[in-house]
């Protein structure tokens, strides 16, 4: 069942990001890299300060309920800390942008960077108590229902984006003005997805709780809490030193990149995002045997479903970051190193969560703040072309690229080595298989599409050859038999289209 729960959130993922690639392409081909950038700047500076809206509550949220804790006691609970949070949120950033102007006599490179400001602030409240929802529903293990309002958002985000490109954009003073829009279609599409939630929490009552309750939250949240401000950090910064030293444009490049690769992030994190609720349930009920074959279980599934899309994006960086712009071609060594980064990350996720199901989040906060201490670090080092009359390799965007793979390279080897101890393997034993089969198959595509035997930039040629990859894969995989029977039964389980939509009505019936 939690194979299917998976599937049924990576299928959404997919649609979504194929969906928002979509509204990308029209944004970049029709305003270029210029306005994205300032929006993208103006989503990382409030983005600093998003970690109040969750201190490490959502975590403590999924936790309490999969172990256990009355329901009706935990939702209200966790939505007076949500309002508490949001009215924290908005006075910090709030004064944060009258102290830079007013006091410190800072300035924007335009004034539509302050606009976008004080609009974002809306969309990560928004965003916040969608996270309300969220946490909920994925305490329960409620896979159908978290699918559905993600993807009517998409749909009507994506929807906006090509409408405003379209027939918008043209009346724009400038097309930085453009920004403006862009953060306004993020707002609207957040109250949209906050309402589609709405129905699916129908009947829910809430229960006065009591300081117990609340202590229950804090005592987990606190450390989780302090590993989310070095996360909001490490995720926002380098785009904060691109903007100071590069600029808008190099700005827009750096965040349509991640956008991209961001997709396959949500891909690894939907496979993985009903684990923590299952291993705290494993965890609380002594059931060691089978948490520690879990977390092997999701860093195999994890690694099949991503590495042929990871070969691919390798090999055909520069043809992918071409269908949205000829303009990122430049830029295709930061994506094939975000690309990977994101692949560690993805193994590295069932590990981590680890930590919070023995109740014991203070390891990650500790890791969190190596990691953010190597990316500022390395950042600083290798984005500038200059400070303070020292000469800097100025590597741009480039530099942030490598300074946040390194950083996930420490972190990787640092949990596998910890954990390896405990679980007696330092990973399921199939990744060095898989990898190696990788390797194989990319070096015989890379040899191939260099041979002019098959067309590579158009966007149905790409995908052919994306299909190929994934079979050839496959192919080597089964013919090894390193995917046994048992893996082939569960995902012929997993995909099953009736049992599929079986299991979506009896949730939706049942929730």
């Amino acid at each position: 069942m939690l194979g299917r729960k998976s599937l049924l959130l990576t299928a959404q993922n997919i649609i979504t990001g194929l969906i928002g690639y979509v509204g990308l392409l029209f944004v970049l081909r029709y305003s270029g890299l210029q306005p994205y950038g300032i929006f993208t700047f103006s989503l990382s500076f409030v983005g600093l300060f998003s970690f109040i809206l969750d201190m490490g509550f959502s975590s403590a949220n999924i936790k309490r309920i999969s172990e256990g804790m009355e329901f009706e006691k935990a939702i209200t609970t966790y939505f007076i800390i949500k309002i508490i949070l949001a009215i924290i949120f908005v006075g910090i950033v709030i004064l944060s942008i009258e102290f830079w102007e007013i006091f410190l006599h800072g300035s924007f490179r335009t004034i539509y960077e302050k606009y976008d400001f004080y609009l974002l602030i809306f969309y990560y409240i928004l965003q916040s108590f969608v996270g309300y929802y969220q946490s909920i529903f994925n305490a329960k293990t409620y896979a159908a229902i978290l699918s559905i309002p993600p993807f009517i958002e998409a749909v009507f985000r994506n929807s906006l984006l090509i409408i405003s490109t379209l027939f918008i954009l043209k009346y724009m003073k400038s097309p930085d003005e453009f920004s403006l829009i862009l953060a306004l279609i993020w707002v609207i599409s957040y109250v949209i997805y906050l309402f589609v939630f709405l129905p699916f929490a129908r009947g829910w009552k809430f229960k006065r709780p009591t300081g117990e309750d609340f202590k229950k939250y804090y005592t987990f949240a606190i450390p989780v809490s302090i590993s989310l401000i070095l996360g909001s950090i490490s995720s926002n910064i380098s785009v904060i030193i691109i903007e100071s030293f590069f600029g808008s444009y190099y700005v827009g490049a750096y965040g349509s990149i991640l956008k991209i690769v961001s997709y396959i992030s949500v891909i690894t994190s939907s496979l993985g995002s009903l684990i923590l609720p299952t291993l705290s349930f494993l965890h609380s009920n002594g059931r060691e045997k089978e948490y520690k074959d879990t977390i092997f279980q999701y860093e195999r599934y994890i690694s099949i479903t991503v590495l042929p899309l990871i070969i691919f994006m390798i090999i055909f960086s520069r043809q992918v970051l071409n269908l949205w712009t000829s303009l990122l071609i430049q830029f295709s060594s930061t994506l094939i190193l975000l690309t990977i980064m994101v692949y560690l990350n993805g193994l590295n996720a069932p590990y981590s969560n680890h930590f919070n199901a023995i109740g014991n989040p203070k390891y990650l906060m500790y890791l969190g703040f190596l990691s953010t201490l190597i990316i500022v670090i390395f950042d600083i080092i290798l984005i500038p072309k200059r400070i303070l009359n020292f000469q800097l390799p100025g590597f741009g965007i480039l530099g942030a690229a490598v300074a946040t793979l390194l950083s996930s390279i420490v972190i990787f080897l640092i949990i596998r080595i910890k954990l390896g101890k405990i679980f007696g393997a330092y990973m399921d034993r199939s990744i060095p298989r898989q990898l190696l089969f990788a390797i194989i198959t990319g070096l015989l595509f890379y040899y191939l599409s260099g041979s002019g035997i098959f067309p590579s930039l158009q966007w149905w040629a790409l995908v052919i050859w994306l299909i190929s990859i994934y079979l050839t894969f496959f192919a080597l995989l089964i013919l090894t038999k390193s995917l046994n029977n048992e893996d082939i039964k569960i995902i012929k389980e997993t995909i099953n289209p009736s049992k599929m939509i079986s299991y979506i009505k009896e949730e939706i019936r049942n929730k």
